[in-house]
């Protein structure tokens, strides 16, 4: 017999536990939070499966939710927390690659566990820290394999998203994918089609907040899953050759931030402004993170281009120029998660533009610029085109960014009887 402790997550749940067995019903902790215990990792959400029925829970707990009656569960309120209570159940022929056409209610532990999708996922654990393993998921996470509860072939073709899960389960563990699991993937990535595209983002979204994205990205990339999408992600195929990639996918690793991580995947994929756009659309990316990462991209084209006007890149001071201008007209923002991917690319990777010199001084100039945008100008539009007498026009926008540049780089005060006989001066000229 194996037993672990119970997490602290699980103990707090354990009140649903004792209520359910004191009624006569066979009630245990499940699914992904069993595993994480086993592996010693930080469990948060805990779900619960029951021999009750989804109105036994109801009458046993008054504070409950009925959240998925169709498919058995039921959220009981504990203390302010949300506990998923589902029913033991089997599942009949699945729908569109997604979803079982219907459930029925199981009393056998067992049974139940036998629906669900790899061996690490498939144990439970009861009140008393007792692991029941009836699939050899214990066996398999000591070994590092990941498994399909029985017949990999049903698994994966059962819902087609469980491929893509697979990688992430890979990816994020450590684990190596069985024989079995790794051929009937491929035979069946076909079906990665009929998955929705905000359900595949949620999982690669997973993938590239996890510890080891680099990793994930590797054997994603090796599984051909993002070349089968149901909408086209671009340059997938390309990220995914080695030779043709622009930098060592293990610099991820080093960089924290998820949306500055997705930047990276784009850039080191050599995704095009135009190319990011349409792949962010696909994957029906928030307009939050959109705004975020394309940023990003359009500051390390107009980098680049800069760049490779210079005839010498260690013009530091022109480079320094450059990357002001650039700042002033995409975003400090983009600019510092810009130098922070920098940071993180290898020395001899294409995608690196700065040398570390160049970084320390460009990071300094970010840090220390007395102004980052319009607004931080002491001196307004209206107010600068009637000291010159000037209606506003195209001129304005001319010399205000021109003054924000000159007060960037330090060549100019930012105090308004500077900036006036400055913009008077060049309109002079």
């Amino acid at each position: 017999m194996n037993t672990i402790e119970l997490t602290p997550a699980m103990k707090a749940g354990l009140p649903i536990i004792r209520q359910l067995e004191q009624a006569g019903y066979q009630a245990v902790f499940v699914g992904g939070a069993v595993r994480d215990a086993i592996l010693g990792i930080p469990v948060k959400d805990i779900d619960i499966a029951t021999a009750a029925k989804p109105e036994e829970v109801m009458e046993l707990f008054p504070r409950c939710i009925p959240t998925g009656l169709a498919h058995g569960t039921v959220t009981v309120m504990l203390e302010g927390t949300p506990y998923e209570v589902t029913t033991y159940r089997k599942e009949e022929q699945y729908e569109n690659y997604r979803k079982p056409s219907a459930v029925t209610y199981v009393t056998d532990l067992d049974e139940d566990l036998l629906r669900r999708d790899f061996t690490v996922n498939a144990m439970a654990l009861s009140g008393l820290g007792v692991i029941h393993d009836p699939y050899g998921g214990l066996r398999d996470l000591r070994r590092g394999v990941l498994r399909c509860v029985g017949n990999a072939d049903d698994r994966l073709m059962e819902d087609a998203l469980r491929m893509v899960r697979a990688i992430r389960f890979i990816g994020v563990y450590g684990f190596h994918p069985s024989a079995s699991v790794w051929r009937a993937l491929q035979r069946h990535r076909e079906l990665l089609r009929h998955v929705a595209m905000e359900r595949i983002l949620a999982e690669l979204d997973k993938m590239m907040a996890s510890s080891r994205p680099a990793r994930c990205l590797t054997w994603l990339l090796a599984s051909g899953l993002l070349s089968r999408t149901k909408l086209p992600l671009g340059n997938a195929d390309k990220l995914g050759d080695p030779a043709l990639r622009q930098v060592d996918l293990s610099f991820l690793d080093g960089i924290n931030d998820l949306d500055v991580r997705w930047a990276s995947v784009f850039l080191a994929g050599s995704w095009t402004l135009q190319e990011t756009e349409a792949a962010l659309e696909s994957l029906h990316m928030s307009n939050k993170k959109s705004k975020r990462i394309l940023p990003i991209i359009r500051f390390h084209e107009s980098m680049r281009a800069g760049l490779q006007d210079l005839a010498d890149r260690s013009l530091l001071e022109k480079m320094m120029e450059r990357f002001a201008g650039l700042f002033l007209h995409h975003g400090a923002a983009a600019a510092a998660d810009w130098l922070i991917i920098q940071a993180c690319i290898p020395m001899n990777s294409a995608l690196l533009i700065l040398s570390p010199s160049s970084l320390g001084a460009l990071n300094k100039q970010l840090q220390d610029a007395p102004v980052r945008s319009v607004k931080d100008l002491d001196i307004n539009g209206a107010e600068l085109a009637k000291a010159i007498g000037k209606k506003p026009g195209p001129w304005l926008k001319e010399s205000l960014d021109h003054l924000m540049l000159q007060t960037a780089l330090g060549r100019l005060d930012n105090v308004k009887p500077r900036l006036l006989a400055a913009a008077i001066a060049r309109e002079e000229e």
